[in-house]
């Protein structure tokens, strides 16, 4: 990170609890299609950024972006080799929110998740020091590294966290309640169903922590488990939730009984830092290399 940031910015962040920073990748015309990844002109992203003497001047305009409508630091993804590919010729540079030029268009309404805003961005004509520049022309493999792997086992961790508060609720409202003249837990029908939940929580659980160890001694194979693991966690995540809200009958719909969050909040996984989809095309361009789809770019005319 610059030493001209540090010195600047450090101490506002020690200072304020409520600081938040988000990564501005996403734009209108594409999000995660970029990660699978390809290389064909449509990838590069419309945002630049273009030094002018001690200055890098950004146009351009961000979507989906967590944490977007009130973060104080942005990190900015754009092009600034526009005769590179996206891979070599796309950068990460430091903006305060405050930048003029920087202007926040939208607060966009989720779903889920709604504790984190998600925001869009425009950048017109902003100026910011050359030295705010994080990583030059390589931000993407940078990136590629954290999102598809980190993040993962990060927001899969999350995700077990949903899966244990629905269970614990779904076994409290069990076991505290009647119906057909008996704890509800009694009845074989919810046991099954609780027992389901107990085994697809404890096999993520066990992949977390099997992924995360692969991580730390840098397995060869800590990539694919990465992918993996985000296919796996969005797709459970959303059967225990889903399980929970069931049991709880009628009761389960109600926004304020509150278990239709943990299944709302679920739902979001899937489109977080990759979609769920994207890994998946991932997975299959490592296990089958020779004949894996074409799954982004120009449409191939018949001969």
């Amino acid at each position: 990170m610059p030493k001209q940031f540090q010195d600047e910015w450090f101490p506002k962040i020690m200072a304020d609890p409520s600081f938040l920073s988000c990564q501005a990748v996403s734009e209108p015309q594409g999000a995660s299609d970029r990660w699978l990844p390809y290389e064909v002109p449509e990838t590069k992203l419309r945002t630049t950024a273009v030094l002018d003497g001690d200055h890098w001047v950004i146009n351009g305009n961000k979507q989906f972006i967590t944490n977007g409508y009130d973060a104080d630091i942005i990190q900015l993804y754009a092009t600034t080799d526009k005769e590179a590919d996206m891979w070599q010729g796309t950068s990460c540079i430091l903006v305060p929110r405050d930048t003029p030029g920087v202007t926040v268009t939208r607060c966009n309404e989720t779903l889920g998740l709604r504790y984190m805003n998600n925001g869009e961005l425009v950048f017109e004509d902003v100026r910011v020091p050359k030295e705010y520049m994080m990583i030059e022309n390589t931000a993407f493999g940078a990136a590629d590294v954290v999102f598809y792997r980190l993040v993962k086992v990060i927001q899969s961790a999350y995700a077990l966290g949903l899966c244990i508060a629905a269970f614990d609720d779904a076994s409290t409202f069990t076991q505290d309640n009647v119906q057909g003249g008996r704890q509800i837990i009694k009845h074989q029908a919810i046991a099954v169903r609780m027992s389901d939940m107990a085994v697809k929580i404890s096999a993520l659980r066990a992949f977390i922590f099997s992924t995360a160890r692969a991580l730390d001694e840098d397995a060869e194979d800590a990539g694919i488990q990465c992918e993996m693991l985000k296919v796996y966690a969005a797709d459970l995540s959303v059967a225990v939730c889903h399980q929970a809200v069931e049991i709880h009958g009628g009761y389960g719909t109600m926004i304020e009984f509150g278990v239709e969050k943990y299944l709302r909040d679920a739902l979001m996984f899937s489109h977080m830092d990759g979609t769920k989809d994207i890994c998946a095309f991932r997975l299959m361009k490592h296990f089958f290399p020779e004949t894996e789809g074409a799954y982004a770019g120009p449409v191939s005319k018949p001969a």
